[in-house]
């Protein structure tokens, strides 16, 4: 069954309402303030019947310039617009407001509904259609069905409910994967015997008993326990109905009008948007750089600011890319719509789509920024993937399929092809990076290496944690799974080689003097005629004459197997080290300190410092009092 939502649009006192229970027979006004003074304040719901099998919902939104904020809440979620000019009135100025908040929102289909033409006689009625087609030309209204009616007597009611069913028949542009459910709530209320209940249109997905999801931004979790479409019960839910859940494990307080009903990952949680913004033709006002408006979007309405990246204000008629600074956070996807209007005097000025959910900070006018602007709006979605990635900032692949309402799978297929052209690179934690910024990596990470080799000579690279120390400073970044995957790539990429405790450049080879060379030779010699009888290290360096050279020169031994490291005061010839490991694990049981030292015909201080360095390496454990071999010897 396909599931449509109409919205109303018109201005105040023009028969919205009258209209929508002639064709559905639900009042939708529901307050009592809206019942004593005769217009609408709210939101209304109404489904209208029919035999064509479609479920069509309606929202009734409030024609009065004082809420205007309630009719942008309802509007977000519509097919098509029912919009309404009446007979006796003509083109009023909330006819014009909501005609601007629809066109800017992207509602591209609608039907128009000449109500009250009972009061008027036909000559005049004749005449405000021509004004009406006049007004309408060139937008998305014009040449769509024009139907006269009226509530009053049912002329033309019979018509309208036909026009609105045909409408019915279109593309259906809502995808209902379960994965990218998310529903703005318009309502939030308690229920006695059912606790917190939120209604709102489906916009995406489809939602079951039972499924926990999140309440956003503030991310909150809740249970699925009732689902209602059109006043009836149901299991499931899907994308353009209207829809009321009853949730369990949140209470109404902790819920607003605006936040948004989702599963995790179908919408991403921002204070910060980049957006192409438009103003209104008909806007006397002008947005100045700065400007502080109110933003909506969904159900949402937020404050922020509108930072103009390419010039210093935005006139009625002009669009341009902005970056707006939200103070509260708000949960969107990219391609969202949203309208602003000013913060005083509050005048609906303008609106456009998002098309960056989750940007970094941008400086104002750089060629850099426009030209990501252009092509994060106009480019195919592998571009912006591609674009995205390039982007100082690393941004993970799940991450971006939420900001972008792309399914995983999706995402993942997008992937694909941009890492099998080589346009991308995706690291072990799921980071994207364009091939542009892995060549930046690479390159000023092998300078960092090269300028290390050449101030020590005698080290085979930097010590790992300085290097990784350098990368997060020169990146800034946090995350340590993300360095530790970006160094992971340079080494798989044979660019770095890992040493252990060290990284050198793949190639680099440490290059001896000749005097130095006879100096590694004897340092060699003596861990081989000292056997288990351990050299201090202040003996080594007073061969080399400082300790720097020592260490690179035993580090080096180390790395070609010569000798093992026991710890950083001592090494032992690698023969000499299979000999001890021997030793230990040739006892049928526990042993002590005493035996081992007597086995190997040693000192006490020697037999310990190769005992402890086999408990590092998990040879042997010990439990206090004696110690029992568990491993063998590692590889060195």
């Amino acid at each position: 069954m396909k599931n449509i939502i109409i919205g109303t649009a018109g201005h105040v006192d023009h028969g919205k309402t009258t209209l929508i229970k002639a064709l559905s027979g639900i009042d939708t006004d529901r307050l009592i303030e809206e019942k004593r003074r005769g217009i609408t304040i709210e939101l209304g719901f109404a489904h209208i019947p029919n035999n064509a099998g479609y479920n069509i919902g309606v929202v009734d939104v409030p024609g009065h310039e004082k809420f205007i904020k309630h009719m942008l809440a309802g509007t977000g979620g519509i097919d098509f617009v029912l919009f309404v000019v009446a007979a006796d009135e003509g083109i009023m100025p909330q006819t014009k407001e909501h005609f601007e908040i629809l066109s800017a929102l992207g509602i591209d289909d609608g039907i128009i509904a000449l109500t009250k033409t009972d009061m008027v006689e036909d000559d005049w009625l004749e005449m405000l259609i021509e004004d009406i087609r006049e007004y309408f030309k060139g937008s998305f209204l014009e040449d769509k069905p024009l139907i006269p009616v009226s509530a009053a007597n049912g002329d033309g009611i019979e018509e309208l409910r036909n026009e609105i069913v045909a409408k019915c028949d279109r593309e259906n542009k809502r995808r209902e994967e379960k994965e990218l459910f998310r529903l703005p709530v318009d309502r939030v209320f308690t229920m006695q015997g059912f606790g917190t209940v939120v209604t709102g249109t489906l916009m995406d997905g489809s939602v079951s008993l039972g499924q926990e999801v999140l309440i956003n931004p503030k991310g909150t979790k809740a249970k699925i326990m009732g689902i209602q479409t059109y006043g009836k019960e149901t299991e499931t839910a899907f994308a353009g109905q209207r829809t009321a859940i009853n949730l369990s494990g949140v209470s109404k307080e902790n819920i607003d009008r605006g936040d948004v009903i989702s599963y995790p990952g179908a919408v991403i949680v921002t204070n910060m948007l980049d957006v192409k913004l438009g103003i209104f033709s008909s806007a006397d006002r002008t947005v100045l750089n700065n400007s502080r408006v109110h933003l909506y979007t969904g159900s949402d309405e937020v404050l922020c600011k509108v930072i103009l990246l390419d010039r210093d204000s935005l006139s009625s008629g002009e669009e341009a890319y902005a970056q707006l600074r939200l103070e509260e956070p708000a949960a969107v996807r990219r391609g969202d719509r949203f309208i602003i209007r000013f913060y005083s005097p509050i005048i609906t000025v303008g609106g456009g789509r998002i098309i960056d959910a989750f940007p970094q900070k941008h400086k104002r006018n750089r060629p850099e920024v426009l030209e990501l602007m252009e092509r994060l709006e106009s480019s195919s979605v592998g571009d912006v993937v591609y674009a995205k990635s390039a982007q100082p900032s690393f941004v993970r692949q799940d991450s971006l399929a939420e900001e972008m309402g792309l399914l995983k799978s999706e995402m993942e297929a997008i992937a694909q092809i941009e890492i099998k052209s080589g346009r991308i690179i995706r690291l072990s934690d799921g980071s994207l990076m364009s091939d542009s910024k892995a060549l930046m990596l690479r390159d000023k990470t092998v300078q960092i290496i090269e300028v290390y080799h050449k101030e020590n000579p005698l080290s085979d690279g930097v010590p790992r944690q300085e290097l990784l120390s350098r990368m997060r400073t020169n990146w800034h970044i946090k995350d340590e799974k993300l360095i530790q995957a970006l160094l992971a790539y340079m080494l798989e990429a044979g660019i770095v080689k890992d040493h252990g405790k060290s990284i050198s450049l793949s190639g680099f080879k440490i290059e001896y003097s000749e005097e130095q060379l006879e100096l590694k030779g004897k340092i060699a010699e003596m861990y081989k005629a000292a056997g288990i009888e351990l050299i201090k290290n202040e003996e080594i360096f007073s061969l080399t004459g400082d300790a720097k050279t020592g260490r690179a020169i035993q580090e080096d031994l180390c790395e070609e197997g010569v000798i093992v490291k026991l710890s950083p005061s001592y090494y032992i010839e690698s023969g000499a080290w299979r000999m001890a490991v021997d030793a230990a694990m040739s006892f049928d049981s526990g042993f002590t300190l005493a035996e081992y030292r007597d086995k190997l015909q040693t000192s006490r201080k020697y037999a310990e410092e190769l005992l402890s360095a086999m408990d590092r390496q998990g040879i042997t454990r010990f439990n206090g009092e004696t110690r029992e071999a568990i491993g063998r010897c590692r590889e060195n």
